[in-house]
């Protein structure tokens, strides 16, 4: 891993976005660069990144203190990766209709994308998730508000034993490699020995690289998968989970369900890196 994509907002405070101090963390972990984009991808106070005074002012007072912001968050970010001792490149990127493929375009070209996020997903920050997770070929990793560094965690992998599980474990294996244990976690029915099976086989790859690892079968009950794994990642303590994002067909998923659509509708506590 040698260069880390973030994605903020501008802030109107004076501290930058948690996923500003996780990507720099991140970094340092693994010896990377960092290039932060800065863009307006919300105006939503709902978020907790714009500040309630701005609700009453006029639109062109709102409009300026914006502009404002991009340079005192450039400044943020900067320091925050100095404070890390990484490299990092700022761009102010600003919000158009092409933003979508500028960032699949950049994305390509980098390890990992990680987002601020707040309580649950939606429009349009859930697009330019899903544009990074879907268009890119990268994983990505959400991290929420008061989220901790990703140095010497407790990681869960979740296994089923698909492509894109295989996919997130392999791209999460420079920080599986710096974690104090890592959990492989699969959501079974009783039925289901094949995957259980090959929990263990993941467990025992892992520990060809040095990594401590152990394998956990939860059943599903009538709980949905996300909910269980989030419930289980708390309970063990769990800095990072790692999973597949949208495991089957996405049309699929979205009309009948699915552990990345719970992600998505989360309210999280702890960062989720997520391979298509």
């Amino acid at each position: 891993m040698k260069d880390v994509l973030l994605i903020t907002t501008p802030v109107y405070t004076n501290a930058p976005g948690q996923a500003t101090n996780y990507a720099c963390a991140l970094a340092r972990l693994v010896g990377a660069h960092v290039t932060a984009w800065i863009t307006e991808i919300e105006s939503d106070p709902a978020t907790g990144m714009i500040e309630p005074d701005l609700m009453q002012v006029g639109d062109e007072v709102a409009e300026q203190l914006a502009k404002e912001c991009v340079p005192r968050t450039v400044e943020l970010v900067q320091d925050a990766a100095s404070r890390a001792g990484v490299t990092c490149t700022v761009v102010a990127q600003p919000p158009s209709s092409a933003l979508r493929e500028k960032l699949i375009d950049t994305a390509q070209a980098r390890d990992v994308v990680i987002f601020d996020v707040c309580r649950s997903l939606r429009h349009p920050r859930q697009g330019l998730v899903q544009a990074a997770l879907f268009g890119s070929g990268r994983p990505i990793i959400l991290v929420p508000g008061g989220a901790h560094t990703p140095a010497a965690e407790r990681v869960l992998v979740a296994w089923d034993g698909t492509r894109s599980a295989a996919r997130a474990l392999h791209d999460a294996l420079p920080v599986l490699t710096h974690a104090r244990e890592v959990v492989v976690t699969t959501v079974a029915d009783d039925k289901e020995r094949r995957v259980s099976e090959s929990g263990d086989e993941v467990c025992r790859y892992l520990g060809r690289w040095g990594v401590r690892a152990r394998f956990d079968l939860l059943q599903r009950g009538n709980r949905s998968v996300g909910d269980i794994l989030l419930g289980h990642a708390a309970e063990i303590e769990a800095g990072l989970v790692v999973m597949g994002g949208f495991a089957h067909d996405m049309e699929r998923e979205f009309l009948f369900g699915g552990a990345t659509r719970n992600i998505f509708q989360s309210a999280l506590q702890i960062p989720v890196l997520l391979s298509h």
